[in-house]
């Protein structure tokens, strides 16, 4: 049996799985992966000497047919990772590989591609609305960084965009906010999205909080921040946590309206499934909704939290099936 070697390569881990060509071209297609391994990026000196880590893992010999998605930008054939200091060439990984075809795409990209193959278990609805199937869709949220991807209906198929939203600038939505901006100024010219809201995003909302305060700062982790929050052990915690969530719905709100997301908006990344029951007693949803005269507009937009964490590989698999002719012949000659 042929497998397809599939990862999901953010800014600290990485994970791994096999896809079954025989699944992968079945109607309808599951692009389910088997033998699912995490490994963290720190731990090897390139992106080859994980994957072969990766394959010794799972016990198998390499597979011919890979598809990586990479929390960065790609351009002209080469990938810089935005939170890891790796850079490569794809055809050069593919020679080094020995592998028949290597295609790396963006993560969100991954994540954009892998939504019509979501099982509605796998997502956590926030606004139910009415999703428009021949409009496009928004993939984006917060982890390490803060990612960002469409998802265009084209001609009976799927146009990804990758996208580097989350390095526009912050909008803040009320006066605490506002001077949560003022106070990063003071220190860097840029502020943008994902200065705030990411992981080490909730830390710089906590400290610059305790700056406005006259407060002293304690020296705490996201995820210190997130479970005093989340348990309102500490206030400021609570309040840094709650100003977190309702950024991140003014921010997935503007971007909806900026692309017209009338398909559906979801909400990836490692954090938003971690918080979920929190999100909801928070204004996320009401700041998504807050547009003023598009109040309904955006009201009317879908917006889902994915919770399945390997989503990105059933994106990286359905890409590569659907971008590798070689795969459809080999499928149909074996």
């Amino acid at each position: 049996m042929s497998f397809i070697l599939v990862a999901d390569i953010g800014g600290t881990n990485a994970r791994f799985g096999l896809v079954s060509l025989d699944t992968a071209r079945a109607t309808p297609p599951d692009f389910t992966a088997t033998e699912q391994h995490s490994l963290r990026c720190a731990d090897y000196p390139g992106i080859d000497q994980m994957i072969r880590a990766y394959a010794d893992k799972a016990g198998v010999k390499l597979p011919e047919y890979a598809c990586l998605a990479i929390a960065g930008p790609i351009h002209d054939g080469r990938v810089r990772m935005t939170n890891l200091d790796w850079e490569f060439g794809i055809e050069e990984l593919r020679k080094t590989l020995g592998m028949k075809a290597l295609d790396v795409i963006n993560d969100f990209a991954a994540l954009a591609y892998a939504t019509p193959h979501l099982k509605p278990d796998m997502l956590r609805p926030l606004v139910k609305g009415s999703a428009d199937p021949t409009a496009p869709s928004l993939v984006l949220g917060p982890g390490t960084g803060f990612g960002m991807a469409a998802l265009i209906p084209c001609d009976g198929r799927w146009k990804t965009i990758a996208t580097e939203g989350g390095h526009t600038n912050f909008a803040p939505g009320n006066e605490r906010e506002i001077a949560v901006l003022q106070t990063l100024l003071k220190r860097q010219s840029h502020v943008s999205v994902e200065t705030l809201i990411c992981g080490q995003g909730l830390v710089r909302i906590y400290r610059a909080l305790a700056e406005i305060d006259g407060a002293e700062p304690e020296d705490y982790e996201p995820v210190d921040i997130n479970e005093k929050g989340q348990s309102g052990a500490d206030p400021r915690c609570k309040e840094s946590l709650d100003m977190f969530c309702a950024m991140l719905g003014s921010a997935v709100g503007d971007r909806a309206l900026c692309l017209g997301a009338q398909g559906g908006v979801f909400l990836g990344g490692g954090i938003a499934p971690k918080i979920a029951d929190y999100i909801e007693s928070t204004e996320l949803v009401n700041r998504y909704r807050s547009k003023g005269p598009m109040a309904n507009y955006v009201g009317r937009i879908p917006l889902n939290i994915i919770m399945h964490d390997k989503a990105a590989l059933v994106g990286t698999a359905a890409w590569l099936v659907d971008h590798t002719p070689s795969l459809a012949t080999e499928r149909r000659a074996s």
